[in-house]
């Protein structure tokens, strides 16, 4: 009986592992076709894939002893080891995300200084893991805004600047270096790595991206995804056009609040307390910056232009600072934009800026200061054509930093 015992046991456990191994291989398919078929889009079928593939034990056996996490708004990782070496395990916790466009871009991108490079990724789990190289990071918006945080003093006028150089830089390669120019969607201080060791910035997460039709230069969609209604583009969130431009605008207010060192909700507040006369209204539960969850694309091919269909998440959650671009009921061509913008206007710079920025540099940094807030508002911009292209931002930054660079020079 002993023996019949053990080798029921035996069978048992062999029937489990089968079933478990089955399901694995059925999930490596699925994943492994539609990643595939986001390259081959992606790529026009000349594409490298510099990752590498790990199965599904091999990332339980790296993640098993781990206590390290880093949380980065709906972007959960965790600390591994793989092959010796320190990883960042992402597993997926949105359903509606679509992390095989995120592997299939991010793959494409790996070899930027300025993108969380992906080391690899696992197919066999119901939705795709991913593997990054390890940095000791922390999010832009925690190294902005979390008021406990003891490296905000690293955020000089000259970090700032490459910061946003080195961000402005990343979505360049996107708007410009693919068959079509993709469109990230969800440019946000929740979105950029600061590596503290280097101070180098990274982005990742491309799983909202989409590519604009080949010959094109805008698609819509029929429904937003969640995101953070604050740093989306008027005629975006109103019509569902895409373009580059709604990345410029997402790009402007991640540079404002680089300038100022405030969030949205703080920025509105201000703003605010200083029109009194202009009614504006936003949630009071805004302050917890959580967003909205992110909803998968389709295309419909019923339409000459492409149009991007999302399913809505079912579950809701408060936005930063509620939406940057509604109307006043008594004045309706008056915008939260017209209020920040008229607000810098009105503004001196040195008064506009965090007070960090002015520690190591006074006056001599204002032509810079000013030069940037003008920037600002050009990329925010109520009407798309008056924005201008990422290239073109990137290229003033540039500018700026030259400045800088040669007027710490000339004090040394």
């Amino acid at each position: 009986m002993p023996f019949y015992r053990g080798l029921t046991s035996k069978n048992i456990f062999s029937s489990v592992f089968a079933v478990r191994r089955k399901k694995e291989k059925d999930c490596y398919l699925k994943n492994g076709s539609c990643v595939l078929e986001e390259l081959l889009a992606l790529c026009d079928g000349n594409c490298r894939i510099p990752i590498r593939y790990f199965s599904a034990i091999e990332i339980h056996n790296a993640i098993r002893h781990s206590k390290s996490k880093m949380y980065l708004s709906d972007v959960s990782m965790v600390t591994g080891l793989l092959d010796n070496r320190p990883v960042l395990v992402r597993f997926n916790t949105r359903e509606f995300n679509n992390i095989h466009r995120d592997i299939a871009i991010t793959a494409q991108m790996s070899h930027l200084k300025n993108v969380l490079r992906l080391v690899g990724c696992c197919l066999e789990f119901e939705q795709p893991v991913m593997v990054y190289e390890y940095v000791e990071g922390i999010s832009l918006f925690d190294l902005l805004f979390k008021k406990d945080n003891l490296n905000r003093k690293s955020l000089s006028w000259g970090n700032r600047l490459r910061i946003a150089n080195e961000v402005a830089s990343a979505i360049v390669f996107l708007h410009t270096e693919f068959t079509t120019p993709i469109i990230h969607r969800e440019i946000n201080p929740h979105k950029v790595i600061i590596d503290q060791k280097s101070g180098v910035a990274k982005i990742l997460d491309f799983s909202v991206s989409i590519s604009l039709p080949p010959g094109e230069s805008e698609a819509y969609v029929f429904r937003i995804f969640g995101g953070i209604s604050t740093y989306r583009a008027p005629e975006y969130a109103m019509s569902g056009l895409v373009t580059q431009k709604i990345d410029v605008y997402s790009f402007g207010v991640l540079l404002l609040q680089l300038l100022t060192g405030k969030n949205v909700y703080d920025i509105m507040k201000r703003v605010y307390s200083t029109n009194s006369t202009e009614r504006i209204d936003f949630e009071e539960d805004a302050k917890s910056n959580t967003e909205e969850d992110n909803t998968l694309d389709r295309v419909d091919s019923t339409t000459s232009k492409e149009r991007i269909d999302f399913e809505e998440d079912a579950r809701s959650s408060t936005e930063e600072g509620s939406t940057f671009y509604s109307m006043d009921s008594k004045d309706k061509g008056t915008t939260y934009i017209d209020l920040v913008n008229g607000y810098i206007k009105e503004g001196n710079v040195m008064d506009l800026a965090d007070p960090i920025i002015l520690e190591d540099h006074g006056t001599e940094i204002q032509q810079q200061l000013h030069d940037c807030f003008d920037l600002v508002k050009k990329c925010i911009a109520g009407n798309e054509d008056d924005r201008p292209y990422m290239i073109h931002v990137a290229r003033e930054l540039c500018r700026i930093e030259k400045c800088f660079r040669a007027l710490t020079l000339g004090q040394n």
